[in-house]
């Protein structure tokens, strides 16, 4: 359980296309060029220009490299959805974001914005997935499976990467099917800035804003972000019983960040950053429930040392602090209907911590040659929850690394990487895990890229020691789960500037080895406890990607992924990985005018989940929703924006969750169903300066 991405920011004076120093590695994205020069946030390989690169991640002079995006240039499949994207199609909300826009990507919300997920990257179930903001990684090692998802509002985002396929060598446990790093409001030399306001048909308020520039060598950034509403009515209404009388699911998250940047010489940067959030989610039921909240307050912290030693050697230290403070809330109403009311929970507990620090160095003999890159990690985790009932625990992991990086003139079209990570944790086997990977350019408008690896999961808090009767009991007996990975895939583009068209087959497989999942404890309950799965459990999937641009003024993008994923020696699919899934974005941004407009269309396949109390394999059908959106811009200089957005404009009633409750006279357990979100009206204004 260790690793987070490894932020480098180029200094100040450098330039894309110009030479930089040895210690940061050279900035190319794959991308097709017309699906990124529209911004649309797919993924594409066929043009790497300069101009591309001032698009997407120049902000003033400043030019600040991740992790992904070097992996990017050895044949790793990443994917971009910008801040600009977000703003001009409304989007409040990261999971709203991805589902829209990133083609490999699953996600299914709870009960709304600013709730849980299932979420599956390449058929993996969301315990496979590890989540950075500004590379520090903010996964719930209570809970593998609970994502951050519910409080990371999108006014605060500078861009989001997914990295696709295991990632386990730079990154350690719970990369195994990929990587969604968080960017927050980058540094500029230029000041400016914005302000948002917004107001959606749930009673929902968003506010954001932030403010960056410089002084002299100092930079800074600051922003904030307040999001909150009533919400809707998630449970189907026939499933909810008289004692459940709060029925509308609210949220209210208030996060603020700032960050400082220095180049001390011009070898040498130093930067740090702090994000803080305090946020009150309501929990859906449809029994009992007068009052039922999660409390939360979260900070992540994290410093950066980059040095340029030589021209042949760079040397990086990166520390992070990440704690999560939850109290849970809870008062029931009594189920004979006599008004009275229980405090069940009055500031409950559960939280972690999660500090490290990650050491690199890089070392290139001569100009241009093979680069060789040595790291160490270390990862201290500690938590408990008194919900669960999870005593206090605590590990730690200790990771070295190895990896070895063609240069500029080892091949002509071709880049190679392979690299071995050898990680001692102090709970469970001592573990090492491989990648090779690489990209060939056929020609400029044609690539193959590929790579495969090891990578593995370590057990969780809940996995091991949970201990809540009601549900699935841990097992201190399992071990972690290993896994064989490969991602291969061939795209690129043709056309002109009237008429272009990108496109991109990708093929995955993933063998894993000792998979967790919860099994009937044997007591006759229908309750579960943790096991590993006999045999191995294979998921084999594929997505097409279709890219049309039509000058500076239209785009359309079309992907569909097909994942068959089985359970061990079973045939059954995975519990909450779709069958298949389809996405359409259709674009009208023209260059030469103030407005906009997209259509986003969703689909998921068959879904299912498997129920405790006998309940047994219940479906979720299949959805598919469409979202409009568009926006005016106004002002001299175009800085004021209005935007206005629909989700699910033909107002579709559809599953997104299921869960076991107990019936108010009988006591019996009965599947409780949710729907996904209603027809839902947005108006924004954003205003830059």
């Amino acid at each position: 359980m260790t690793i987070d991405a490894l932020n480098v920011s180029v200094p100040t004076h450098v330039k894309a296309g110009k030479d930089v120093p040895v210690w940061v590695a050279t900035l190319a994205l794959t991308m097709s060029a017309s699906a990124f020069a529209q911004n649309t946030g797919q993924d594409s390989r066929a043009k790497q220009t300069s101009e591309t690169i001032d698009n997407v991640i120049v902000s003033g002079s400043r030019i600040e490299q991740t992790l992904p995006l070097e992996l990017a240039e050895y044949g790793n499949r990443v994917q971009i959805i910008s801040a600009d994207e977000l703003e001009k199609r409304g989007i409040n909300d990261i999971a709203q974001a991805l589902q829209a826009m990133a083609p490999s990507v699953y996600i299914q919300q709870k009960a709304g914005p600013f709730d849980y997920v299932d979420v599956s990257l390449q058929g993996s179930r969301s315990d496979e997935i590890l989540w950075l903001v500004d590379g520090v990684r903010i996964n719930n090692r209570l809970y593998n499976g609970t994502t951050p998802l519910d409080t990371i509002p999108a006014g605060m985002v500078e861009r989001i990467e997914v990295l696709e396929g295991g990632q386990g060598l730079m990154y350690g446990t719970q990369a195994a099917a990929g990587v969604v790093n968080v960017i927050t409001k980058s540094f500029s030399r230029k000041s400016d800035g914005q302000i948002a306001l917004g107001f959606d048909s749930h009673e929902g308020r968003h506010v954001s804003g932030y403010a960056r520039g410089a002084a002299g060598p100092h930079e800074f950034v600051f922003y904030a972000a307040s999001e909150d509403a009533d919400g809707f009515r998630p449970v189907v209404e026939e499933d909810y019983q008289p004692s459940g009388t709060d029925r509308n699911r609210s949220y209210d998250v208030q996060t603020f960040g700032a960050k400082y940047g220095i180049d001390v010489n011009d070898r040498i940067r130093l930067t740090a950053g702090y994000q803080h959030t305090n946020a009150d989610l309501d929990f859906p039921m449809a029994t009992l429930i007068k009052s039922y909240f999660n409390q939360r307050v979260e900070g992540i912290a994290n410093a950066k040392f980059d040095w340029a030693v030589t021209d042949s050697l760079g040397f990086y230290v990166k520390g992070y602090y990440h704690w999560w403070d939850s109290e849970i809330f809870r008062v029931n109403n009594a189920r004979d209907g006599s008004g009275d009311i229980i405090n069940v929970a009055d500031g409950v507990y559960w939280g972690y911590e999660d500090y490290g620090v990650n050491v690199l160095a890089k070392w290139v003999p001569t100009a241009d040659s093979v680069e060789y890159h040595f790291g160490f990690d270390q990862q201290n985790f500690s938590g408990r929850d008194d919900v669960i009932l999870i005593a206090d625990q605590t590990e730690r992991v200790d990771a070295f690394i190895f990896q070895v990086r063609s240069g500029e003139s080892t091949f002509e079209k071709l880049k190679l990487a392979a690299g071995v990570r050898y990680s001692i944790p102090t709970e469970g086997d001592e573990t090492t895990v491989w990648n090779v990977s690489g990209n060939y350019d056929v020609t400029d408008r044609l690539f193959v890229r590929a790579s495969v690896g090891t990578a593995y999961a370590l057990p969780d808090a809940e996995q091991l020691f949970g201990i809540d009767p009601c549900c699935t009991r841990g097992n201190p007996a399992l071990s972690g789960e290993e896994s064989t990975n490969a991602n291969i895939s061939v795209g690129g583009s043709f056309g002109d500037d009237a008429v272009e068209f990108g496109w991109e087959l990708v093929a995955f497989a993933r063998d894993v080895r000792d998979l967790i999942n919860d099994v009937d404890d044997g007591t006759g309950t229908g309750n579960f406890v943790y096991a590993n799965t006999d045999g191995t459990s294979e998921i084999r999937g594929w997505t097409a990607i279709l890219n049309l641009a039509l000058g500076n003024s239209f785009s359309s993008n079309l992907s569909y992924s097909q994942v068959d994923a089985n359970l061990g020696d079973s045939s059954l699919q995975v519990d909450r990985v779709p069958e298949d899934t389809a996405k359409l974005l259709l674009n009208y941004h023209p260059q030469n005018l103030p407005l906009g407009a997209s259509v986003t269309v969703n689909r998921r396949g068959e879904t299912y989940r498997t129920m405790p109390s006998g309940l047994g394999r219940q479906a979720l059908g299949t959805a598919t929703t469409a979202d409009l959106s568009a926006f005016l811009e106004f002002g001299e200089e175009r800085n004021h924006r209005l935007t206005g957005r629909v989700q699910n404009i033909t107002n579709d009633e559809y599953l997104s969750w299921m869960q076991r409750e107990f019936t108010d006279d009988t006591r019996t357990p009965y599947i409780v169903r949710l729907r996904g979100v209603p027809r839902t009206y947005f108006l924004s204004y954003n205003y830059s300066f």
